[in-house]
């Protein structure tokens, strides 16, 4: 995996180092992900118990169908994974605004950001929490549906299946307008809503030329691995624990794999949280990057530099704006 992105490790390193530059000068920032960590652990271990008491309930009892138990876990799953997602999200806002202000040389806005994190954009986090994601996988799923008009034909059925593809595919590239993850770093950052957020992301990178630029994902994806790395040994750790107890897992037919389940999920769900310090400030730097490279220049001068060569090493052209070159030249 490293020689294959190679040729992308200083674009990504450049980026780093000026998101880690920023955390530092606010280490305020590693308390708040701490705090939702520790939320995050509180809220597992109360699903965990949860979840295994239903179990518990449902197959001792009797007195429940099939159905009703699917759906009564399928809304267990998705309560879980909204409210991590809320917690992590929580954490990417109020980082982003902090590492705005840092940004432009005005003082710490930690505070300021984290009361409208989780007080007046708090409807909006909720919102994209539960939806940006599965609107992320539609876009995915319907890339190959995305017409080609240079095959050309005259054939009815083709013309219509062009027709169905097209409106499908528009309909889920006008929802991944707004709902996109980048809309959370511009909430943090300018205090919009989430689809305005969205929609004022996407239309910066397109007027900037930035679309492809910031679909380079290696800093989140080696946090990804990172963080399955930890999964598997807190779900190795899990499966000792259950050893040691000496007594199965409720009711579980197969306590080694369900406390490895639990353990693994449990480490993936603490460790994206912590590292959401580090995702959101590299967001952070690459949207003020994109919206205010001169006050960059001017406030974190050396940091700028820096950004500016490898940017123009691994992606030449990108910065071959006007108003970049009159304000840095």
């Amino acid at each position: 995996y490293m020689f294959v992105v190679w040729d992308r490790i200083p674009f990504a390193s450049a980026n780093l180092t000026t998101a880690l530059t920023g955390v530092r000068d606010n280490l305020g920032l590693v308390g708040v992900a701490f705090f939702f960590q520790l939320l995050a652990l509180v809220c597992s271990i109360y699903y965990s118990f949860t979840a295994v008491g239903l179990h518990n309930v449902f197959h001792e009892d009797g007195a429940y169908d099939e159905q009703t138990i699917v759906v009564v876990s399928l809304l267990l799953l998705v309560s879980y994974y909204w409210t991590y997602q809320v917690l992590r999200h929580i954490v990417m806002v109020t980082v982003a605004g902090t590492i705005g202000s840092w940004w432009f040389g005005q003082p710490s806005a930690l505070k300021e950001t984290f009361t409208t994190a989780t007080f007046y954009n708090f409807g909006s986090i909720c919102q994209g929490s539960l939806f940006v994601g599965f609107v992320q996988f539609l876009r995915q799923i319907t890339e190959g549906l995305r017409p080609n008009r240079d095959d050309s034909a005259m054939m009815c059925f083709y013309e219509c299946s062009l027709f169905i593809q097209e409106k499908i595919v528009n309909c889920v590239d006008n929802l991944a307008d707004s709902f996109t993850p980048w809309a959370f770093t511009y909430m943090g950052l300018y205090h919009y809503g989430l689809k305005e957020a969205g929609h004022k992301a996407n239309e910066l990178f397109e007027t900037r030329g930035w679309s492809r630029i910031v679909t380079d994902d290696l800093i989140s994806s080696v946090l990804a691995m990172v963080s399955l790395v930890i999964g598997g040994l807190s779900g190795s750790f899990a499966v000792i624990l259950q050893a040691l107890d000496g007594h199965g897992l409720t009711s579980f037919g197969h306590p080694v794999l369900t406390s490895f389940m639990i353990g693994f999920v449990v480490g993936i769900v603490l460790s994206t949280v912590l590292f959401s310090i580090i995702d959101s400030s590299v967001c952070a730097v690459i949207v003020c990057f994109a919206g205010s490279p001169v006050e960059f220049h001017r406030n974190h001068s050396e940091l700028s530099h820096e950004m500016r060569n490898a940017w123009k090493e691994v992606w030449p052209g990108s910065l071959d704006v006007e108003n970049v070159a009159a304000g840095l030249v």
